[in-house]
C-alpha cells in the first residue's frame, strides 16, 4: 500500500508541475505577444514616415494590432498617402493583414475600395468586390508582392484627357519582384470591358516586363518611378476571342521627360478576323487595315505561320507600323 500511495503522489506532483509549466508558458507567450503588438503600434507612425519618404506622409487610421495567439496583423479603418513634392495623393478603404508569428516577414492582407489617386489633376478611381495582397518583406523593404482583385473597375479622368477612360474586369492580378538590381513586373486581366472603344471587350490581357535598375521601387523609402530608364516588354498580349489576339514585345527606353522610344514586334493572330473585329468598334482602324492590307502583309517578318509579325517603332512617343504612322502616345 505505501508504495502505491507514493506512486500516486509522484504522478500528482508531475501533473502539477506540467500544469504549472503550461500556465507559465501561456502567460509568457501572452505577455510577449502583447508586448510585440504594442511595439508595432508605437512604432507605426515612424515606420509609415520612413516608408513614405521625404516630402510625403502616410496614415493608417485607428491602427490596431490583432491576431492573438498565433498570428499578428495590422488593422486600420482606411489608408492614405500624400506626396506634396510629386503632387500625388491617394486614399483607400479599410486594411486588414495577418502573418504567422513564426514567419512575420510573409504577410497577407485585404484592402477595401475605393482607391482614389490624384496625380497633378489626373484622377484615378478604382473599386473592387474583393482585393487580397501578399508580400514578402526583407530588411530594407519588400522582396516581392502580389495583388488579386475580383470584379474590379477603373476610371481615369482629368483635364489632360479628351475622354474619360474606364475599364471593368472579372479579375485583375498584379505582381512585382526584385531581380538583382532590376524589377520584374506583371499584370493579368480576365474578361475586360472598356468605355473608350464601344463594343470592344477582351477575353484576357497580359503584361510582363523588366525595368532595368529599378529594384529600388520596392525599397524604403518609397520613391515614384521617373526616367530615364530602360525596360524590356517580354509580353504585352490582348486576346479578343479564341481566334484573334495582339501581342507586343521588345526593348523600350523612357527619357527623363517621359518620352518613350523603342523597336518592338507586333504579332497579330488571324489578321482577317482582327480586321472584322476592328470594323465593329472603330471604322477608322478598319479602313486603315483595308487600305494598307497588302503592304501590312508584306511587312510580315515571320512569314509562313498563322500570325502576322510586324515592326512597331516608337520615337519620342510617335508610333508607326513600318512606314505607316499610327499616332502619338501620352508622356509617361
Amino acid at each position: 500500500m505505501p508504495s502505491s500511495a507514493n506512486a500516486s503522489s509522484s504522478i500528482s506532483r508531475k501533473f502539477v508541475w506540467l500544469a504549472g509549466a503550461i500556465v507559465a508558458g501561456v502567460l509568457l507567450w501572452t505577455t510577449g505577444w502583447y508586448f510585440f503588438a504594442t511595439k508595432i503600434e508605437d512604432h507605426l507612425p515612424a515606420t509609415l514616415t520612413e516608408l513614405a519618404g521625404p516630402g510625403a506622409s502616410a496614415e493608417c487610421t485607428n491602427a490596431e494590432v490583432r491576431g492573438y495567439p498565433f498570428r499578428v496583423g495590422l488593422f486600420c479603418d482606411n489608408l492614405s498617402y500624400t506626396n506634396s513634392v510629386e503632387g500625388i495623393s491617394a486614399a483607400a478603404g479599410a486594411f486588414r493583414s495577418a502573418a504567422q508569428v513564426y514567419s512575420p516577414q510573409h504577410a497577407v492582407a485585404e484592402i477595401d475600395g475605393p482607391l482614389v489617386v490624384d496625380a497633378t489633376g489626373l484622377v484615378l478611381r478604382a473599386d473592387w468586390q474583393l482585393m487580397q495582397a501578399s508580400i514578402q518583406a526583407v530588411s530594407d523593404g519588400l522582396d516581392r508582392g502580389s495583388i488579386d482583385a475580383r470584379t474590379a473597375s477603373i476610371n481615369i479622368d482629368g483635364a489632360g484627357l479628351t475622354q474619360r477612360l474606364s475599364l471593368q474586369a472579372d479579375r485583375i492580378t498584379a505582381h512585382a519582384r526584385r531581380n538583382g538590381t532590376d524589377l520584374d513586373i506583371a499584370a493579368y486581366g480576365e474578361n475586360l470591358k472598356n468605355g473608350l472603344i464601344a463594343g470592344l471587350s477582351t477575353k484576357a490581357f497580359a503584361f510582363e516586363a523588366t525595368l532595368s535598375g529599378q529594384s529600388g521601387l520596392l525599397q524604403m523609402p518609397f520613391t515614384p518611378l521617373h526616367g530615364p530608364f530602360d525596360a524590356v516588354l517580354h509580353r504585352v498580349a490582348i486576346e479578343f476571342d479564341e481566334a484573334s489576339s495582339l501581342e507586343l514585345a521588345g526593348p523600350v527606353q523612357v527619357s527623363a521627360d517621359g518620352q518613350i522610344s523603342g523597336n518592338l514586334e507586333l504579332t497579330i493572330s488571324n489578321l482577317q478576323q482582327f480586321s472584322r473585329l476592328a470594323s465593329d468598334f472603330n471604322p477608322d482602324i478598319a479602313g486603315l487595315l483595308s487600305r494598307f492590307g497588302p503592304m501590312i502583309a508584306a511587312l510580315d517578318t515571320k512569314p509562313g505561320d498563322d500570325a502576322t509579325t510586324l515592326p512597331l517603332t516608337i520615337r519620342n512617343n510617335q508610333v508607326s507600323l513600318g512606314f505607316i504612322p499610327l499616332g502619338k502616345l501620352p508622356s509617361f
